[in-house]
């Protein structure tokens, strides 16, 4: 199992070192979801090799290594000028990757609204053409410096938000530079599902063979939320520590299993430092269960 944590859970540091001995100290050789900005206090902008391979070196003294070059950017943003500052970062993100040890560069789909949450247009095939049209931009990027970039759905919010969607994507442009950071509690819809096995299986049928990296973490049912105020009833909350939610990881890890994904990278993502061992116990022993007949 290639698990590792979203560096940025820690906090922030200012050193490579620090964050190398950190996140060393919760697992052997561990692999990192990492943004830059969200971690180092004075992390240079825009990313320079230079500053890249220093950082590389630093981590790699603790058998670090990083599997995700985090880009956040809303690549849908309304403003053009912000959105081309965005789309700018995440090129330069691109060109700098193999410094790092070629780690796929990855972003979300972005939305119309300026604060990257739910507008209805976002669900609109002009927005989706756009969308196509700024990804095949970065694509070019990509392919230019032999980089994979990879792209993550969030259900009931983003451009993408439906494995479906995730599929044409990945269809309209067949590239070995394309992927899919798949995320199973954001790609979840809102109001949940009855049955994991199903959604989770029909979703990994269409996408398995596009997945570079993966995320792990939880989800409660709360009775609402800012990020999602056009929802009626209850609504998940996708910020909990893996375990400590209603994801049943079991099932999860055998559906993984079965569609060749064991080896994939996969990192923690918002969890407590507090309680990070158990999580790891619990994520293993799922892990290690689903693998047994």
């Amino acid at each position: 199992m290639k698990l590792g944590f979203r560096a940025h859970d820690f906090g922030k540091f200012n050193t490579a070192s620090e964050l190398a001995r950190c996140a060393s100290s919760y697992l052997e050789s561990p692999c990192l979801h990492f943004a830059p900005s969200k971690v180092f206090r004075d992390a240079v902008s825009p990313l320079t090799e230079k500053w890249c391979e220093n950082i590389t070196e630093d981590l790699s003294l603790c058998n670090v290594k990083i599997a995700v070059l985090g880009v956040y950017i809303n690549p849908m943003h309304p403003d053009a000028e912000i959105r081309e500052s965005q789309l700018s970062a995440f090129e330069n993100g691109l060109e700098v990757a193999h410094c790092m040890g070629n780690p796929v560069v990855a972003t979300e789909t972005g939305s119309l609204d300026a604060r990257n949450i739910r507008c209805e247009e976002n669900f609109t095939e002009k927005n989706f053409s756009i969308f196509l049209k700024n990804i095949e931009r970065l694509l070019k990027k990509a392919e230019k410096n032999n980089a994979v970039m990879c792209l993550e759905a969030v259900a009931d919010k983003n451009t993408v938000d439906t494995p479906e969607k995730m599929l044409r994507v990945m269809e309209t442009f067949n590239s070995p530079y394309l992927g899919v950071l798949f995320d199973a509690v954001n790609i979840l819809p809102v109001s949940s599902v009855t049955d994991f096995h199903d959604y989770y299986n029909s979703a990994l049928d269409m996408l398995a063979k596009y997945i570079k990296v993966m995320h792990i973490k939880d989800f409660v049912m709360v009775p609402s939320s800012k990020e999602y105020p056009f929802a009626s009833g209850e609504v998940k909350n996708g910020a909990i520590p893996a375990g400590e939610g209603l994801m049943d990881w079991k099932t999860l890890f055998k559906l993984y299993h079965r569609y060749g994904l064991d080896n994939v990278p996969m990192t923690l993502e918002n969890f407590n430092p507090a309680t990070l061992s158990e999580s790891i116990k619990y994520v293993r022993e799922a892990f290690e269960n689903a693998q047994k007949p």
